[in-house]
């Protein structure tokens, strides 16, 4: 037992001494471009610090047997605290060697150190080394939406066909044709029917036929909204009461004053009113009246 001791503690002793030895892997920072050389470099730096297993490793987990002794169960947890410990190092270490931009783009998105690493190898080394499949993918998820031009977003589409065309894949007239009718938003379903059914249509009559579509929905658009603009609803009812009086004297002011004079009734006498109007004239008519209606039905007595 003295004997294997001694030669563990050998072998450690000239590990460490060996790893004191080999200079340190320097890393570049990552702006987007050769990823490949960069993450080679990257890999390197992770080993030497012995952390790169959580790249392949999964996290241990504490599912243990209930038979587990409480010594298997600690190292259960030793080993799940240092597989996350290296993780979160990993990780950072990860973000570190990214570009400004790129770390403030990745940071938010990846949260182990498996996730970032793969995200970025999705993301670059499949663009670098996978052109032609990267410019299909493009081009089969490429939508045409309302709210840009028509005409505009073609273009843009047919330049990723000629992408397409410029590694070596060949993409047929009327395949490129057919696949832009099919990516036309379901605003165009009817315009699509129309050129769904036409034989021959070759990619600039599809332009052609696209840009008039366009200026007419355009003009229909515009004719609608300026005469929701000019819309003015009619007004049957004529002015209403407190309108007329806000744009004139008032009603009260008018039967008592004349030239900003009082009115003085030449009846009673009083102010703000007129003799024709005056009501001690009105009521004194009235008596009178009745006593005439009375006079009228008494018989004359002989």
């Amino acid at each position: 037992d003295k004997l294997d001791h001694q030669h563990n503690r050998d072998v450690s002793n000239s590990g460490t001494a060996f790893s004191h030895e080999i200079s340190p892997i320097e890393t570049t920072r990552f702006y987007g471009k050769n990823y490949h050389c960069w993450a080679e470099h990257m890999e390197l730096f992770l080993k030497q610090l012995q952390i790169a297993y959580v790249l392949t490793d999964p996290c241990p987990s504490l599912n243990i047997s209930s038979e587990a002794t409480s010594e298997e169960l600690a190292q259960a947890k030793v080993a799940e605290k240092k597989w996350m410990n290296d993780d979160y190092l990993c990780h950072h270490c990860i973000l570190s060697a990214l570009s400004d931009n790129l770390y403030y783009q990745f940071s938010k998105k990846a949260k182990t150190a498996k996730e970032l690493w793969e995200e970025l190898k999705l993301v670059y080394l499949y663009e670098e080394f996978g052109t032609k499949r990267a410019q299909v993918r493009k081009y089969i998820e490429f939508q045409i939406v309302d709210e840009r031009p028509i005409v505009e977003q073609m273009q843009e589409l047919n330049i990723i066909a000629d992408s397409i065309v410029a590694t070596g894949i060949m993409v047929d007239e009327n395949f490129h044709v057919s696949a832009i009718i099919s990516k036309l938003p379901p605003s165009w379903k009817d315009f699509c029917v129309k050129l769904m059914r036409e034989e021959h249509l070759p990619f600039w009559m599809l332009m052609e036929q696209v840009r008039v579509e366009e200026l007419s929905r355009n003009r229909v658009k515009q004719a609608v909204h300026s005469k929701s603009a000019n819309f003015d609803p009619p007004n049957n009812l004529g002015p209403r009461i407190r309108d007329i009086k806000k744009t004139g004297v008032p009603w009260k002011k008018r039967e008592s004053e004349m030239h900003g004079k009082p009115i003085q009734c030449n009846y009673c006498g009083k102010k703000g009113h007129i003799s024709k109007i005056c009501r001690n004239r009105k009521i004194e008519k009235a008596v009178n009246g009745n006593q005439n209606g009375e006079n009228s039905t008494i018989p004359a007595v002989a």
